[in-house]
C-alpha cells in the first residue's frame, strides 16, 4: 500500500528540474485516473493503484511548488507557476469529483476520505499562494514591457520625420576644393 508519512514527503529535487514536462506528466496521470474511474472497474483490483497515483500527484505538486517558491531567479519561473496553478486547479477539480461521488468514494477509496479532504484543503491553500506569488511577480513584468506615451510620441515623431525626407546620396554632395 502506498502511504506517505510527513517525513517521506520531504525531499530534495535534482539540480535540473524539467517543470514543463513534469507538470504535463502529472496532468496526464490525472486524466488517466479520471478516465479509469469512469469505467466499471473492479475496485478491489485497482484501488491501490488509483490511490498511489492520486497521492503521487499530491506529493509532486507540493514538491514542485516548494522548488518554485524558493527559486526566485529561475528563468521562466512565472510560466512554470502558471502551469503549476493549472495543474493544481485540475487536481482540485479531480478531488472535488472524487469527494463528491459517495458511491465511488465508498467502493474505491472510502477509508482514505479524510486524507483526500486534507489534501484538497492543502492544495487549495497552495493555489492561493501561487496566485499571490503571481500577483507580486506579474505587475513587475508588465511595467518592464510597457512603452510610455512619451516613448511612443518620440518614436512616431522620428518615424514621420524620416518618411518625409528623401535619403541623401553621398555622391550628390558637392566636392570640396
Amino acid at each position: 500500500m502506498f502511504d506517505l508519512t510527513c517525513q517521506e514527503r520531504r525531499f530534495t529535487l535534482p539540480a535540473k528540474i524539467h517543470y514543463e514536462d513534469n507538470l504535463f506528466f502529472l496532468h496526464s496521470i490525472l486524466r488517466t485516473v479520471e478516465s479509469g474511474l469512469r469505467l466499471d472497474i473492479d475496485p478491489g483490483l485497482f484501488r491501490d493503484k488509483i490511490l498511489e497515483d492520486v497521492l503521487f500527484v499530491d506529493v509532486m505538486i507540493l514538491r514542485l511548488y516548494a522548488s518554485l517558491r524558493e527559486n526566485d531567479y529561475l528563468i521562466r519561473r512565472t510560466a512554470y507557476l502558471r502551469s503549476l496553478r493549472r495543474t493544481t486547479s485540475s487536481y482540485l477539480t479531480f478531488l472535488d469529483g472524487l469527494l463528491g461521488n459517495p458511491s465511488l468514494l465508498e467502493s474505491t477509496l472510502g477509508r482514505f476520505q479524510e486524507k483526500l479532504e486534507s489534501a484538497r484543503q492543502e492544495h487549495e491553500s497552495v493555489r492561493r499562494e501561487i496566485d499571490a506569488l503571481l500577483d507580486r511577480i506579474e505587475p513587475d513584468e508588465e511595467t518592464q514591457s510597457i512603452v510610455s506615451s512619451e516613448e511612443y510620441g518620440f518614436l512616431l515623431a522620428r518615424e514621420s520625420q524620416t518618411e518625409g525626407e528623401p535619403e541623401e546620396d553621398p555622391e550628390d554632395e558637392p566636392e570640396e576644393r
